[in-house]
């Protein structure tokens, strides 16, 4: 059996396979799921105090796209598929929900179940972040970079970096970010200069497509949009960063859908990787797989995970350097 075992915001985990934050870490039932699947933390749907953001997961939609932009159900997918969906905030008391994962997290075992936080207002995001960690939760996720904040109902999400510092200053939690927007490399700086422990990059994009039978948009407005395609994005958001900052911890998302992928974001500078679309159209097993094919390839190559993080990133060379070595 490969060494799977990471370092990510100063915690042990025993492998580099996360489930992200969405559809299928909203519930216990969903959460406990991918805890037995062998997730090595479970980053629960991401709260905040905004009705309307509640409200807007209980009209949220999703659907598959193909390389040639059909659209059907959410199913188990094909690689080349992408994820577009327009979505909301977990829809619970929050109360309920701390209680919710504190127990979780308490069964988890080696494992961890991370609450995740989005900005509505500061001062009760400052609260939230209390409550967390007064309940016993061991790790919180900021998220920052929510790529539905731009479509969601005025005050309901905020987004940007200011966000870290006040979340920093009120918890001793170990405290991912995660980044997104239009210069994720830069934010993910700045996260890590406000106290960020880890940064996550970085959240999907958002996509426009039109139904070219009906001549209207699908899903009826913007969506969210991920899959394998962007794995090279975010591998080059990564080492970007470490670059930038290499005593930061990086956490890799948006494109993963097996081990290789995860091991291509280790390669690039992460130290652990969410898998989240994946989960949601093909279930907690997909962590299973992930796992078992990221042990296959250390195995193929003789190293322990923690040997590939930033291997590659840290190899890159400029184009003119490139030139000259291929010559």
């Amino acid at each position: 059996m490969a060494d799977l075992a990471v370092t990510v915001a100063g915690l042990e985990l025993k492998s580099p396979v996360i489930a992200g934050s969405g559809e299928a870490t909203q519930n216990a039932e969903q959460i406990r799921a991918c805890l037995a699947a062998g997730a090595a933390a479970v980053v629960a749907k991401s709260t905040n105090e905004s009705a309307a953001a509640k409200a807007q997961l209980r009209a949220a939609a999703y659907a598959l796209v193909d390389s040639d932009f059909n659209v059907r159900e959410v199913g188990p997918a094909a690689r080349e598929d992408s994820l577009f969906c327009r979505s909301g905030l977990v829809d619970e008391a929050f109360d309920q929900w701390v209680g919710t994962l504190a127990a979780l997290d308490r069964e988890a075992g080696d494992a961890y179940v991370v609450p995740s936080l989005i900005v509505s207002g500061v001062d009760e995001a400052v609260r939230m972040a209390r409550a967390f960690e007064a309940a016993g939760l061991r790790w919180l996720e900021l998220n920052i970079g929510a790529p539905h904040a731009a479509e969601a109902a005025a005050g309901a999400i905020r987004t940007g970096v200011d966000l870290v510092r006040p979340i920093r200053d009120a918890v001793a939690l170990p405290l991912t970010v995660k980044v997104g927007g239009l210069d994720p490399v830069a934010d993910a700086a700045a996260a890590l200069d406000a106290g960020a422990d880890a940064v996550v990059l970085a959240s999907r994009a958002q996509g426009f497509l039109s139904d070219l039978e009906t001549r209207r948009p699908v899903l009826g407005t913007f969506a969210a949009i991920g899959g394998a395609w962007a794995v090279p994005l975010t591998c080059r958001h990564l080492a970007k960063t470490r670059q930038a900052r290499p005593d930061g911890c990086l956490v890799g998302t948006n494109g993963a859908r097996n081990g290789r992928d995860v091991a291509q974001m280790l390669l690039a500078g992460a130290s652990a990787v969410q898998l989240t679309s994946v989960v949601i159209t093909d279930g907690a097993d997909a962590l299973a797989r992930a796992t078992t094919e990221l042990s296959a390839y250390l195995g193929e190559q003789g190293v322990a995970a923690r040997e590939l993080v930033g291997e590659a990133a840290d190899a890159v060379r400029t184009y003119e350097e490139a030139s000259l070595e291929h010559r």
